[in-house]
């Protein structure tokens, strides 16, 4: 397969960005809402402790094979067959993710903006892009991540707007929902959160030391880890606690309460934001799907993959993009980010120490 080009630090930190920051934006906090109540952003803060851990897992593993993705390092520990399917079951995970990302952004968009155009346009022309953008290397991807962070700044925009509409007394006190249910509510945060997976690909084409590499990987998952939790905080003390059963989209609700003279839905302006934030993401997993892909087949380059796989991806994401489907599917992905962060890496990593596998071993 064709060596892709490298890239920075600064470039993996945003790439692992704008992977993690994505549809949960709109939506993470009612669904820790849901399950944690009030102290839903407590359950966003140990879900980020979690993903620190996998990050761990998964940076030790990649420091015994610094050169190499998982691709190219699973054969070595488990053999060629078992790695093969390891690499399909990634390979899936990520085109399936890729898929929820854009049903979610095709459902919200025709709830809040378009409700008359037909999904499949935006599913083809988001996808086009996509395409046109992920065929090229790493590189590329890397530094149009990087251009489109700098519009967290937007985001950043909202807890200062809100800020005098917000009663902390809706967040007293403190814990009462009990560990067990805060630890509930971290199951539904870990998939908003999820993405750091990528790094198994992206460590072997970023210069830097193996440090460096770790800090770019905890600094941007601890940077989204952050912006969730104030975004759910600001939720919890803008709506009552029986009020955000009801909303579904808080962050676009308490946007469009806000009243700026010239500016009358401001929430839309907001969700054009958060429309580059989902592309972002759906442009990383289906990158790294089209990689994987490309490795089960043996092939040159991902290019053929990518059109491959940008062609099943447009019909799956318009038959999935409703409330039920998007829920349940949802839930599956959650559970499946456990294995995909934590399980697998671990394993792999048990079998490297215990079989003393480095690269250059063989």
């Amino acid at each position: 397969m064709k060596r892709e080009a490298s890239i920075s630090t600064w470039q993996l930190f945003f790439f692992l960005l704008q992977t993690q920051v994505g549809v949960g934006i709109l939506t993470l906090p009612y669904e820790v809402h849901q399950a944690a109540g009030k102290d839903g952003w407590l359950s966003i803060l140990l879900a980020g402790l979690f993903i620190q851990i996998g990050i761990l897992v998964i940076w030790l593993l990649a420091c015994r094979f610094p050169k190499k993705t998982l691709a190219d390092f699973s054969p070595i520990l488990v053999g060629r067959v078992l790695s093969i399917i390891i690499i399909t079951v990634y390979m899936l995970f990520f085109f399936m993710v890729a898929s929820q990302v854009l049903a979610v952004f095709l459902y919200i968009t025709a709830e809040w903006a378009f409700p008359r155009t037909p999904s499949i346009v935006f599913a083809v022309i988001i996808t086009a892009l996509t395409i046109y953008l992920i065929q090229e290397d790493v590189r590329v991807i890397a530094r149009f991540h990087v251009l489109m962070s700098f519009l967290l700044l937007g985001v950043l925009m909202v807890f200062l707007l809100m800020w005098n509409y917000l009663n902390v007394y809706y967040l007293l006190p403190i814990g009462s929902s009990g560990f067990k249910v805060i630890l509930s509510g971290s199951q539904q945060a870990l998939f908003a959160l999820n993405g750091i997976e990528v790094l198994l690909w992206l460590f072997p084409f970023t210069q830097a030391e193996n440090k460096k590499k770790w800090q770019a990987a905890a600094g941007a998952s601890l940077t989204v880890t952050i912006i969730y939790t104030l975004l759910a905080l600001c939720a919890f003390a803008y709506f009552s606690a029986e009020k955000l059963t009801h909303v579904p989209e808080p962050v676009l609700y308490m946007i469009k309460s806000i009243r700026l003279g010239i500016v009358e839905r401001l929430d839309l302006i907001f969700l054009s934001l958060w429309a580059v934030f989902s592309i972002t993401t759906f442009m990383s997993y289906l990158y790294i799907a089209a990689m994987s892909a490309a490795k089960v087949v043996n092939a040159k380059h991902h290019k053929k993959s990518v059109y491959v796989l940008g062609a099943f991806i447009v019909p799956l994401a318009v038959y999935t993009g409703n409330e039920e489907a998007i829920k349940t599917i949802g839930g599956i992905l959650g559970t499946a980010t456990t294995v995909f962060l934590f399980v697998i890496p671990l394993f792999l990593l048990l079998v490297a120490i215990v079989r003393r596998k480095r690269e250059g071993t063989g």
